[in-house]
């Protein structure tokens, strides 16, 4: 195994551990203060702002780690993209769509194969929370309960 194939490894790991906020409060601030004093991050950086820099870092150690690869990757969104499932009925995607939207999301109908099976919608929101900040929690909470009014659930997150 090469040296950036380990580096890598660790890189990736942390950034999981992270995201599912499993890392101890202690080592978040000490990441928090080492790129905050010597690297990228502002002053006063969240633990999300942490956990997307560590994406795009994954992302460009995995360029760098190949010859195949294009330019330089560019620092992804700062935002996160959220799923909720809701019956396939128009009346009730248009309405979640729409509560989804005055709450400030970026927001789409998902082209998914083979919903027919499960009888639903999926709706995207993308916002500018980050896991795995309070915000972040916050807004799971938020949709789960807004997909409950809509007769559907929270579906997750991704980047």
């Amino acid at each position: 195994m090469s040296d950036l194939e380990a580096i890598f490894g660790v890189l990736v790991t942390v950034h999981a551990h992270l995201m599912a906020d499993e890392l101890a409060p202690d080592l978040v601030r000490s990441l928090l203060d080492r790129l905050t004093d010597h690297g990228p991050l502002p002053e006063g950086a969240s633990a999300g702002e942490l956990n997307a820099l560590l994406a795009d870092l994954c992302q460009r150690m995995h360029w760098a780690m190949s010859e195949e690869y294009g330019d330089y990757p560019a620092p992804k969104p700062r935002r996160t993209v959220y799923y909720v499932d809701v019956p396939d009925e128009p009346e009730v995607v248009d309405a979640c769509m729409a509560a989804l939207t005055d709450l400030g999301g970026e927001v789409s109908l998902q082209r998914i194969e083979d919903r027919s099976s499960s009888g639903g919608q999926q709706i995207a929101a993308a916002f500018p929370d980050l896991p795995p900040d309070p915000s972040h929690h916050a807004r799971i909470a938020q949709l789960s309960s807004l997909a409950r009014r809509y007769g559907g659930r929270y579906a997750g997150f991704g980047g």
